[in-house]
């Protein structure tokens, strides 16, 4: 039974050409000099390193100078479940693609997120719940209804999977609501998983005064 957050059973991944590439962090960094003369931008992109782009990039944060970030664009696959996603897709400065229950027919107790605040003692009653929504929702499959009508038996914990592609500075005013402790538990750990993505990719320089709490 999941115990803590770590414990969700929800699900970030890196799409094949979701992390930003080193480029596009040198770009982003160069874009802040397009203000000034053209030949400043040129002067200054031909010797920028990653290392320099990257303490370029923190200086203009700190500086409240956040424009150039959404240069920077992120792609990830996420798993979780309708509720959740129902808030993730309220980020209106991102674009997502989202699973069709239309598509998926043969559930099982892996198609819906258990909450890690279901005590021991209740978790199997919580899972004969989810049964019967399955037996609810195949029954009326059976009956010969589209998967359109029937889908509409199901409960929010089903499962649904979405691609989302995302610009860093959008990404940093996500952090900044749903790595609170007030968030709902399951975006919570979304975002945790997707700052840790982040993290091993070396670009958590990003998003370094953004607290998790």
């Amino acid at each position: 039974m999941p115990s803590h957050e770590s414990d969700i059973n929800v699900q970030v991944t890196w799409t094949r050409s979701g992390i930003p590439t080193a480029q596009m962090i040198i770009d982003a960094a160069a874009a802040g000099m397009v203000s000034r003369k053209d030949e400043a931008y040129h002067k200054f992109i031909s010797s920028l390193s990653l290392e320099r782009a990257k303490e370029f990039l923190t200086k203009m944060i700190r500086l409240g100078h956040e424009s150039v970030l959404e240069h920077i664009v992120f792609q990830f696959w996420l798993s979780m479940s309708r509720v959740a996603s129902h808030q993730q897709v309220r980020h209106r400065m991102a674009s997502y693609t989202q699973m069709s229950l239309r598509k998926k027919r043969d559930l099982t107790i892996d198609d819906f997120v258990v909450p890690p605040q279901i005590k021991e003692d209740d978790l199997d009653e919580w899972i004969r719940d989810i049964k019967t929504t399955i037996a609810t929702y195949n029954k009326w499959l059976g009956k010969g209804y589209d998967a359109d009508v029937a889908r509409r038996r199901l409960t929010q914990d089903a499962r649904t999977d979405m691609i989302m592609t995302i610009n860093a500075r959008s990404l940093r005013n996500f952090f900044s609501l749903r790595a609170k402790h007030d968030a709902d538990f399951e975006i919570r750990e979304v975002a945790r998983k997707m700052h840790h993505l982040i993290e091993q990719e070396g670009m958590v320089f990003l998003f370094d005064d953004i607290g998790f709490e």
